[in-house]
């Protein structure tokens, strides 16, 4: 593929290029009626000032005196644009992050919410929902209708692209249906507040992100007068971070990240993802939405760590997407997605006696995680005979 590679490189680079050159050129032009501006002025200003002088009588100190003000003027007047031009560009740089912080959607202001049902467990049916991306011609998810029961392990297969991440944040009202509706205990989740809506899940999700705090805070993800040093240390631990919590001098007080403190710490791929499932476990929501997030972790601790979790969270909604299948078995109904719809529904040991594309696809991972446990079988064996 290098050919293909280095044409690929070439067409990026020339698109730089181009682009470079165009910024050269407005500077340029910028520059050159700068010059040209700057020109005229002192010209005009030599001009006026000479024909006094020999014209009207103006004396040398006058002629000093206002050459020193029209500079002046001009310098003043100058640095003023300067200023202006500076504030627009830093006025850019910050918009994003502006528009951002006071987003407010039209169709929600003075919008009088219900409040969210008071239950141990919450049904979601979602009734022929579709969902298409702006500027998209094709559908995400198209006319899906599923309902999720409380209490229910829910696992979302497929490859990527299916959906299944979009079936999710439609979930939880990070998108809006195109058509379509989603109910909560028979209520559209659209008339609930949406802040209020967010405290029911507790999702991971693939990327995992740290913050310039205490490890207790980045578990907690509040304050330290409201974080729970105790409870935060004991999620970690059940997460799987013990070991690593007694290895810091500070423990659950070490800063993360080197932003702040020259001895903050970082956490590795699979550290971050078990640091995700500290949270979710802290903040203890009715409902768990994991995301693929053992993607840095291999198939077979994958599975160990579904299982393990799955004890964990005994009782509450759960929802497990990913497109490995060692999160299946032990769910109580199984989703297959295809092209934004589901093609496949039922429990593990159904699907596979359908011999169906779930089917198909399990065995084709389960000979992967047997050889992985043969092989972790025979490296126990040799360990046992010396």
């Amino acid at each position: 593929m290098q050919k293909w590679f280095s044409k690929k490189y070439e067409d990026v680079q020339n698109i730089i290029h181009s682009k470079i050159s165009l910024s050269k050129k407005i500077w340029s032009l910028c520059t050159c009626f700068n010059t040209f501006f700057a020109v005229v002025q002192e010209g005009c200003l030599y001009a006026w000032l000479i024909y006094s002088y020999l014209n009207e009588g103006m004396s040398i100190g006058n002629f000093t005196l206002y050459l020193g003000i029209v500079r002046t003027f001009f310098n003043a007047l100058n640095e003023m644009l300067k200023s202006i031009a500076t504030m627009r560009e830093q006025s850019r740089e910050v918009n994003d992050f502006r528009t951002f912080v006071e987003y407010s959607p039209e169709d929600e202001n003075n919008k009088e919410y219900l409040p969210i049902p008071k239950c141990q467990h919450y049904d979601f049916l979602f009734e022929n929902v579709s969902f298409k991306y702006k500027n998209s011609d094709k559908f995400a998810l198209k006319d899906m209708t599923i309902h999720i029961k409380g209490g229910e392990k829910l696992a979302v297969v497929r490859l990527n692209g299916a959906g299944k991440t979009t079936f999710i944040k439609l979930m939880m009202r990070l998108y809006k249906p195109t058509s379509g509706r989603i109910l909560l205990n028979g209520i559209d989740i659209q008339n609930f507040d949406k802040k209020e809506y967010f405290t029911l899940f507790s999702p991971l999700f693939q990327e995992v992100y740290t913050f310039a705090f205490p490890i207790s805070e980045n578990v907690s993800m509040q304050s330290a007068k409201e974080t729970s040093e105790s409870l935060a240390e004991q999620k970690l631990r059940i997460a799987g971070l013990g070991e690593k919590i007694d290895s810091l001098e500070k423990g659950i007080k070490t800063e993360m990240l080197k932003i702040m403190y020259d001895d903050g710490i970082d956490f590795s791929g699979g550290e971050k993802q078990k640091l995700a499932l500290a949270r979710a476990l802290y903040k203890n929501s009715p409902i768990v939405i994991l995301d693929e997030p053992t993607s840095a972790l291999d198939a077979l601790a994958e599975y160990n760590m579904y299982k393990s979790f799955d004890k964990i969270i005994s009782g509450k909604t759960a929802i497990y997407i990913s497109h490995r299948l060692s999160s299946t078995r032990f769910c109580d109904n199984i989703a297959m997605f295809k092209d934004g719809s589901i093609c496949e529904y039922g429990n593990h040991y159904e699907l596979l006696e359908k011999g169906g594309e779930y089917s198909q696809l399990f065995n084709v991972q389960a000979q992967y995680y047997k050889d992985k446990k043969q092989a972790q079988v025979n490296l126990e064996e040799v360990g046992a005979n010396g």
